[in-house]
């Protein structure tokens, strides 16, 4: 059984039904594990990938070619960023704005940058790298040069109207994931043992899966283990690890809730069989939800 963190043991000595699977990097898991704990969410951890810096030099070079913005396309970016600089002794540019996509990577800014840069962040639930460059797209004077400091494989399809304006977009990769595609240790106990605690309803599959369009705040929660899961990348590598379980078992791991920072993902998440696909806006709305009565009722 892997690990579990924020609960107490049951009578028996065993550990709790986990509320939530955390599949992000070790670094992200923590920083998600010190809100959930707080809130006395039950998580576990099986990282679908772990973050991978790229040389400092490549990076401090897109500081130091006059851009008017930067782009942190994700929370991995902003830390990668930040400890680069750190490292050199350098601080953020004064006047270069950064533009950030999702409230993760705007409260990882904040937390390592201060409050006194220029931030660009899309108002939810509208975060994405779309409107984020819609936002780009109002300043004035428009920007003549930003730098996207993403991933080697990182999405780009969002920066065409900014080129069709006539702003120059130079990619720089700041940053590497590499996929955990290995089944993690004790996944097919963990889930034997989830299976057997789970309410015969959902243990054989016979419960309805909720249109996540009419999943409100007053809807009950089926009860945990929930994914929390943040890209389509991490939802294909989760469901290979699922490819190895017997089909029943397969079957109810994958029509547990998961958990998706934006609806997009939503036909993706589907695609792969998670029929039970929730967005939530930022970190506080999805722990409250998790903090409900028919989610906590039982350990």
């Amino acid at each position: 059984m892997p690990e579990a963190s924020g609960g107490q043991a049951a009578s028996d000595g065993s550990r709790p039904v986990p509320n939530l699977i955390l599949t992000q990097d070790d670094v992200s898991a923590a920083e998600w594990r010190t809100l959930l704990d707080t809130a006395g969410i039950v998580t576990c951890h099986w990282p679908a990938f772990q973050i991978e810096a790229l040389p400092d030099a490549d990076i401090l070079a897109a500081f130091d070619g006059g851009a008017d913005g930067v782009v942190l396309p994700s929370p991995a970016a902003v830390r990668v960023v930040a400890q680069t600089l750190q490292r050199a002794g350098r601080c953020w540019p004064s006047g270069v704005w950064a533009g950030l996509p999702g409230a993760g990577s705007a409260h990882a800014f904040t937390r390592h940058f201060g409050t006194g840069p220029r931030l660009l962040v899309p108002p939810p639930p509208y975060q994405d790298a779309a409107h984020l460059a819609r936002l780009v797209l109002c300043l004035q004077p428009l920007p003549r040069r930003i730098v996207v400091l993403n991933r080697p494989d990182g999405r780009r399809e969002w920066a065409g109207v900014l080129q069709d304006a006539g702003i120059q977009v130079d990619w720089q990769p700041a940053y590497q994931a590499r996929w955990c595609t290995a089944v993690p240790v004790g996944f097919m106990e963990a889930w034997q043992g989830w299976q057997a605690d789970a309410p015969e309803a959902e243990a054989s599959g016979q419960s309805v899966a909720q249109d996540p369009d009419e999943v409100d705040e007053d809807t009950p929660l089926s009860r945990g283990p929930h994914w929390l899961i943040g890209s389509a990348s991490v939802l294909r590598t989760v469901a290979g690890w699922l490819a190895t379980l017997p089909p029943r078992l397969a079957h109810f791991a994958v029509h547990r809730p998961v958990w998706l920072p934006h609806p997009r993902l939503i036909e993706a998440a589907r695609n792969l069989g998670f029929d039970s696909p929730r967005v939530y806006h930022d970190r506080q709305q999805l722990i409250e939800r998790l903090q409900s009565e028919e989610f906590r009722s039982k350990r």
